[in-house]
């Protein structure tokens, strides 16, 4: 199985890893800012937390693993 750091210098393979992490932070802003008021009082704030969390652990996980 290849990682998508192979053949990366360690500073891209970071910058990889920032890019990857800032692009699902993104997605779940653009998510939050598009619910109605309604939508946002029904939302899982803390289910929404974890997704992040475990989404920036598993990225930085997959690069110390695949560093280059």
């Amino acid at each position: 199985m290849s990682s998508k750091y192979d053949g990366l210098t360690p500073k891209e393979a970071d910058d990889l890893m920032v890019g990857t992490i800032g692009s699902i932070v993104c997605e779940e802003l653009v998510t939050a800012r598009s619910m109605t008021p309604e939508q946002w009082d029904e939302h899982d704030i803390f289910r929404w937390s974890y997704e992040v969390a475990s989404a920036i652990y598993y990225a930085v996980e997959n690069r110390r693993r695949g560093a280059p």
